[in-house]
């Protein structure tokens, strides 16, 4: 892999997108977008792992956002905007893909299947029929990349990924991780109406935290120097595989409980992050403000 002009690879800087650094309601903390910067001028690699595919992502930052890499699609592909550049993606053969569907029909649950990358902000959408209306919130808000199922077009699909949206309460899961024990399952909570379930179908392996472990395998960077931070369950892969992780205080109690705990994402999470990392390995970035003595909440 070529490596950027200048750029110091002896650590990473991990963070997931929704939740961690960027709020719905609130944007970007101009404190976290400070710190990017100030990475970047240190020589640090500055990655966003995201559950978002690129065209999404790309709708809430723009090409001058100050990061190196993108692991998109919860790992299935990794993209060097500097270059415009698809470094990594995984897909389903056509036949796993017909598989999958005809396995999702009869447990009789709501998904979507995804075109292979880098056009996987395309997807055909089939309902069983049941009330879920944030399976319908995601269809409206991407209805521009949104086709309703024809199996004469998914057939031939050599697919990124599955999305099935389960409304609150549905206990599917388990059902889910048995019934595809061959390939990965990830679930988070859904960013539309926080409250839904979102169950993931990747190629086997695939998940955030491979997507991070090539990459850093790539650049030479050891998973010692290496942070990440998050805030839900499809961050846990690249949670359990750093050995600095973090998540910010508006995580799920779970995660809260298992890892080391920072401010939430409207108020700063990453940067207070950063500096307790920086502060128990040696390492010095110029210029970061505010505090890392806080425990997490608000600061």
């Amino acid at each position: 892999m070529r490596r950027a002009v200048g750029q110091n690879t002896s650590a990473m800087v991990v963070t997931d997108f929704d939740g961690t650094i960027f709020s719905h309601g609130g944007g970007f903390h101009s404190r976290d977008l400070e710190s990017l910067r100030r990475l970047g001028e240190a020589g640090y690699v500055r990655v966003i792992a995201t559950g978002r595919s690129l065209e999404s992502l790309y709708r809430a930052i723009d090409r001058s956002f100050p990061v190196d890499y993108v692991v998109f699609s919860s790992g299935a592909g990794v993209y060097h905007p500097g270059r415009r550049e698809l470094l990594r993606r995984t897909i389903f053969t056509a036949e796993q893909t017909a598989r999958i569907c005809r396995q999702l029909m009869e447990i009789g649950v709501d998904f979507m299947v995804h075109h292979p990358i880098p056009d996987n902000h395309y997807f055909h959408y089939h309902s069983h029929g049941g009330r879920n209306p944030d399976f319908l919130h995601r269809i409206e808000l991407y209805r521009d990349y949104a086709a309703e199922f024809d199996w004469s077009e998914v057939e031939k699909l050599e697919a990124t990924q599955f999305v099935v949206v389960m409304p609150p309460g549905s206990g599917v899961y388990e059902r889910m991780e048995e019934e595809f024990a061959d390939i990965s399952v990830i679930w988070s909570t859904s960013p539309l109406d926080h409250q839904s379930r979102w169950i993931e179908l990747f190629p086997e392996g695939a998940h955030k935290g491979t997507g991070v472990a090539w990459l850093a395998e790539e650049l030479g960077i050891p998973a010692a120097k290496v942070m990440v931070v998050g805030n839900d369950f499809n961050d846990l892969h690249m949670l359990e595989w750093a050995e600095h992780p973090f998540v910010v205080a508006n995580a799920p109690e779970e995660l809260r409980k298992r890892f080391e705990t920072v401010s939430d994402c409207e108020n700063w999470g990453f940067t207070m992050a950063l500096k307790k990392w920086l502060g128990r390995t040696g390492g010095e970035v110029q210029g970061l403000t505010g505090s890392a003595s806080s425990d997490g909440g608000a600061c």
